[in-house]
């Protein structure tokens, strides 16, 4: 069988009908679609890397229009800039974030200024190494809503929804299989449909148990996927 080349560079949907809710992501997706009337200025939704954060934080960012940052980006800005933008950010792996006085009067400028601020990151805020008492103490008031990996209910289902977006027809128990052998994360799953969806078109075969395991015991992607 050829080898396969996994199509990292095709961008994900990030709209809000794109976005299946389920038990493990209910929470942040209620608490999103709750502002602007949010009891706190700001919302912290952390999980771990696949779990739909950046989804997430996408639909929101649609509604509110935040500035997206990153750590490396908050860390290379400087403040006055910052506070010449509209006061409503999404800051990105907000734990990696290391000028905590920086971070400090960033946050102050979102209070003080009616502003709203979405942290995301893979832990709680509350469980972050700080130094800096005034801001530990900040953060930790901060609502945070973690977001749990996946379900094998709900992998089916975002599975199901991209194989048919793709027009590639999968038998359910394929979407099973695949589902009880696969990392179990988004970002895992959207490569899988690529990587299945490119097998279909260049081999002329159909997607099957067999297919799975062949692609399975190839040793790139299997350290890719597990």
């Amino acid at each position: 069988m050829k080898q396969l080349i996994l199509p990292f560079e095709e961008s994900p949907a990030f709209g809000v009908n794109d976005f299946i809710v389920s038990s493990s992501n209910e929470g942040a997706y209620i608490w999103l679609m709750a502002w602007p009337s949010w009891p706190h200025s700001c919302l912290s939704i952390y999980g771990e890397k696949g779990c739909g954060k950046t989804h997430l934080s996408s639909i929101w960012q649609s509604a509110s229009k935040a500035q997206y940052l990153s750590a490396r980006d908050f860390s290379t800005i400087e403040l006055e800039t910052l506070f010449e933008a509209p006061p409503i950010f999404i800051l990105d792996d907000a734990h990696f974030i290391k000028n905590e006085e920086k971070f400090f009067h960033f946050y102050n400028h979102i209070i003080s200024s009616n502003g709203n601020l979405l942290l995301l990151s893979q832990t709680a805020p509350a469980r972050w190494i700080m130094n800096l008492a005034d801001l530990r103490s900040r953060l930790n008031t901060i609502p945070a809503i973690k977001i749990d990996a996946p379900d094998e209910a709900l992998l089916v289902q975002v599975l199901q929804k991209l194989f048919g977006d793709l027009q590639l027809k999968v038998d359910e128990s394929v979407i099973y299989f695949l589902v009880k052998h696969m990392e179990r994360s988004f970002d895992s799953a959207r490569r899988w449909t690529k990587t299945l969806n490119t097998f279909a078109l260049t081999e002329k075969r159909n997607i099957t148990v067999p297919v799975i395991r062949e692609l399975l015991s190839q040793s790139d992607l299997a350290e890719t996927h597990q």
